[in-house]
């Protein structure tokens, strides 16, 4: 896909379940479209006359402009055509095709106007990340932040589990995809609590691969048993808890509809020490420090050979993560009053991360 998009000037977007088949770091590459997502990735995708789907079946292009030239490449004939009619459906493996594509076009295009604006997009959205990433609302750390930290023990194929919830969104955004590292997710169920016991199996099966489970605090209460089970079987995995006291997804769906969060908040043990109550090593961070200690403290057992299974418990802001199932940004889609309410709400303002159509219109 790197090589189609450098050849033709396109930029690329994935599925949320598809993080890591693109590198995060190729400069065309806008992130996962959906609620797990990212804006650049929205935008574009809404904004593309042209889109080529290849070996996937994403449910959000029913959303898209009719008028939408689409072509479908896919090895299943039962997926084609399944979530759109297209203008091409064609049955094939899709890294052939691909590859075919790219024998086809002897030289390389010229970068349009959109797809620079679109690289302009994704670089605006890096500095939201790590402007993120640097806050501390009322003295609490965000998710970006601990997430940005934790990514720092990743190496070239870590294998990321992650559980349900807020805690997938800022994981797929925040945690580096760079190299040879590998997610699952429960994608279809969206089964909370998934996050540790893929962990168990992921480290099972590829034992010299460091592993890294993500969750919210309300999937690691369901599933906290089985850091039993990693302590048990000597397994070195470590688990990341994202602790803001609710059900944060649901939370933030319910409050776009006008809607209560009744039981949607709870109490939490510590779960740093109710790991070490397990026999695993827990390290409970709430501020700058503790989060620095924490990760120094990973390094130093990483290089000693560990063989324990760590929880970091990470108390973090209850502030939801960046809307981006439905974006009011475009001033030629949303009215006005719609994108001033959507900008304050998350603090995203336009001089700092204006919309794609701005950007091509200045391009």
């Amino acid at each position: 896909m790197v090589g189609v998009s450098k050849k033709f000037g396109l930029p690329v977007i994935s599925s949320a379940p598809a993080a890591g088949m693109v590198p995060s770091n190729f400069e065309n590459f806008m992130g996962s479209q959906g609620r797990i997502g990212t804006q650049p990735a929205y935008e574009v995708l809404h904004a593309a006359d042209l889109v080529l789907m290849v070996g996937s079946a994403n449910s959000f292009v029913r959303f898209l402009d009719k008028n939408v030239t689409f072509i479908q490449v896919n090895d299943q004939a039962s997926e084609l055509g399944r979530q759109a009619a297209g203008t091409q459906m064609i049955l094939a493996d899709s890294g052939t095709y691909l590859q075919q594509l790219i024998d086809a076009q002897p030289d390389r295009l010229p970068e349009t106007s959109f797809l620079k604006a679109a690289q302009r997009s994704r670089a605006n959205w890096l500095k939201y990340l790590d402007a993120r990433a640097a806050e501390r609302p009322e003295g609490l750390l965000t998710a970006e932040g601990v997430l940005k930290e934790v990514g720092t023990l990743a190496d070239a194929d870590t294998i990321y589990e992650l559980d349900i919830g807020n805690n997938t969104v800022w994981a797929t955004r925040s945690l580096p995809f760079d190299q040879n590292q590998k997610m699952t997710m429960s994608a279809w169920f969206g089964a909370m609590g998934y996050a540790v016991s893929a962990g168990i199996a992921a480290k099972i099966a590829e034992p010299d691969r460091r592993v890294i489970t993500v969750s919210g605090d309300g999937g690691f209460s369901m599933i906290v048993q089985d850091i039993l089970t990693q302590v048990q079987y000597q397994l070195p995995i470590i688990n990341v808890v994202l602790e803001n006291g609710g059900f944060g997804f649901i939370r933030q769906e319910k409050a776009n509809s006008g809607q209560s969060d009744y039981a949607l908040n709870f109490k939490n043990a510590n779960w740093a020490g109710v790991a070490e109550n397990m026999g695993a090593i827990g390290l409970r961070v709430t501020d700058d420090a503790s989060l620095t200690a924490a990760i120094q403290k990973c390094n130093d057992l990483i290089q000693a050979g560990n063989t324990t299974p760590i929880v970091i418990d990470a108390i973090i802001s209850d502030q939801p993560p960046l809307e981006t199932g439905r974006m009011a940004l475009d001033p030629k889609v949303d009215s006005a009053d719609e994108i001033k309410v959507f900008r304050a709400q998350y603090n995203f303002p336009a001089d700092k991360y204006p919309a794609l159509s701005t950007l091509i219109d200045q391009n």
